[in-house]
């Protein structure tokens, strides 16, 4: 099967640019890499492109650490879910306007953005994370299959938590990777991952880890806070662009 040799030329872009900033901060691969490739393309076509990469790279980030069993103890309650709502937003991305969803998810990445950028932290209430967990689960799953941003929800729980940032990192990597195993088998279910998209997926990944390597060369020369910033405004921008589209 041929491949589309523009769109994987998009995709490398999309994803060297993510991954410089998840080698930076530690996070936000599939979230910056849809919101640029969604300048170019539409969402359904976007969102396929990046389940290799989520899948490889949380891979590689969550079985860094011995923290891997006990934090699947923790919460399990709340992977579950995740799953459950990854299938549902995926079948509901398919079924309804797709101009509407693009809306949708230039709200999820301005609001993550402005959280970010004015360290907005919330606070969970000690002995209710059990009441958290499932609805955090749900809800991220269901942002996830719908629009493609990753885990938005899980990173501002998991910081309400007040986790330490290597038990952040790896729990985060741990919900990434699980959400997109359901994720990737709705899609494919939908006939939108095929071999192509896997295969572009598949070649986005040496641009992936390329990025992740100047980002964490990056992070020592240049303060990660000031550069987060940097990326949450242009972020922001992308995400007034979808809405504006869905409006016009």
């Amino acid at each position: 099967m041929d491949i589309d040799l523009a769109l994987a030329a998009t995709a490398a872009v999309a994803f060297t640019a993510a991954g410089i900033v998840k080698g930076v901060v530690g996070l936000g691969l599939p979230l910056t890499a849809i919101a640029v490739l969604t300048l170019a393309m539409g969402l359904r076509e976007a969102v396929p492109l990046i389940i290799v990469p989520v899948l490889i790279t949380n891979f590689w980030q969550m079985t860094r650490g011995g923290m891997l069993v006990p934090l699947v103890r923790r919460f399990w309650t709340m992977i579950a879910p995740l799953g459950v709502g990854a299938w549902l937003g995926t079948v509901l991305l398919f079924a309804i306007d797709e101009t509407l969803v693009g809306a949708l998810l230039g709200a999820v990445i301005i609001v993550y953005s402005l959280v970010n950028i004015f360290a907005i932290r919330f606070r969970v209430p000690a002995g209710h994370e059990a009441w958290y967990s499932p609805g955090v689960g749900l809800l991220s799953g269901l942002l996830t299959g719908l629009t493609g941003s990753v885990g938005g929800p899980v990173a501002i729980y998991f910081q309400a938590l007040g986790l330490d940032r290597e038990t952040f990192l790896q729990a985060a990597s741990l919900a990434f990777f699980l959400t997109a195993l359901p994720w990737g088998g709705t899609l494919v279910a939908q006939g939108a991952l095929d071999f192509e998209a896997a295969a572009i997926g598949a070649a986005a990944l040496p641009p992936s880890f390329a990025g992740m390597w100047i980002g964490q060369r990056i992070g020592a020369r240049l303060s990660p806070e000031v550069f987060s910033k940097g990326v949450f405004g242009f972020l922001i921008l992308v995400g007034a662009n979808l809405i504006r589209r869905a409006i016009v």
